[in-house]
Formats: C-alpha cells, sequence, structure tokens
C-alpha cells in the first residue's frame, strides 16, 4: 500500500511513504527517510574536504568522469576558460574562486570542455536558441556610444 507507514532504522521513526524517496526501478521506499539523507549529504560535505567529495560525486554521476579526467583537462586548458581563456572569477561560498564548469552537449551529453560560470551561461544559453547571439550582437551595436578618436601619444 502506498500510504503504509514506513519505519526508517536511522533515526527510529515510523513515517508516511512520501517522507521517503523510491528505490530505484521500483515503487519500495528507500531508507533511511529523505531527512537522515539530507543530514547525512550535510555533515559529508561540512567535513574536512566534504566538498572535494561532493564534486567527485557530481562529475562521476552528471558527467560520467573521474576526479582525474577533470584534472588533465583543467591541466590541457592550463586552468583556463576554453572560451575567453581567463580563470574563473565566479566565488563560492567561503569566498574561494569556483573551479571551472564541465560544459556538455544537452542533446547527447557529450562532454566538450571547461567553461568559466560566465561562458558557460552564455553558451547554454545559445545552445538552447542560437538565434539569441544575434539578438545581442545588434542590442549591442545600437546601444554603444562610438568612442572619440584619442589623440596621437607623443613618439608616434
Amino acid at each position: 500500500m502506498p500510504d503504509e507507514p514506513v519505519f526508517c532504522a536511522k533515526c527510529g521513526e515510523t513515517k508516511p511513504r512520501d517522507a521517503f524517496y523510491d528505490q530505484l526501478h521500483t515503487t519500495q521506499p528507500r531508507r533511511p527517510c529523505k531527512t537522515c539523507i539530507s543530514s547525512d549529504k550535510r555533515e559529508r560535505y561540512a567535513a574536512k574536504d566534504g566538498d572535494k567529495v561532493s564534486h567527485a560525486q557530481v562529475l562521476r554521476e552528471k558527467y560520467n568522469l573521474t576526479p582525474a579526467a577533470y584534472e588533465q583537462m583543467l591541466t590541457d586548458q592550463q586552468g583556463v576558460c576554453a572560451i575567453c581563456r581567463e580563470a574563473e572569477t565566479a566565488r563560492g561560498r567561503g569566498g574561494a574562486p569556483r573551479r571551472l564548469a564541465v560544459d556538455r552537449d544537452h542533446r547527447t551529453g557529450a562532454v566538450r570542455q571547461l567553461l568559466c560560470q560566465r561562458c558557460n551561461l552564455i553558451t547554454w544559453a545559445v545552445e538552447e536558441n542560437p538565434s539569441l547571439l544575434d539578438a545581442v550582437r545588434a542590442y549591442l551595436e545600437r546601444h554603444t556610444t562610438p568612442r572619440e578618436p584619442q589623440p596621437p601619444t607623443r613618439g608616434e
């Protein structure tokens, strides 16, 4: 029965069925409960180097990459964005620069290269709507004030 209460051995509470995730490929409840799973994740992330564990998990689950493969991509790109050739400037929660994002083709899932947050957002937007790039270019041309010529400096 889907509304039948379920026992969570981790917290020792009996909770409604919707307090549990479904197991993969079945309607059986996944144990422990959602609250205990979230609590465990927060504890792991707060632990020393917890962000590295979390990053490794995202690389594996979302991109099918190992941390070593990510590091190799970073080395191959000399630590900078594949588009603008700049280091990441966006900051994470602790104030340190964020890692470069793994860019992938959203249709096929194929990993391309590492991008800074700004280029990753632009690439995503243009990939979703290619005519957007031309529209942005036209917009900037309409709203760009021409610069006055600068006088030559001495010695030119």
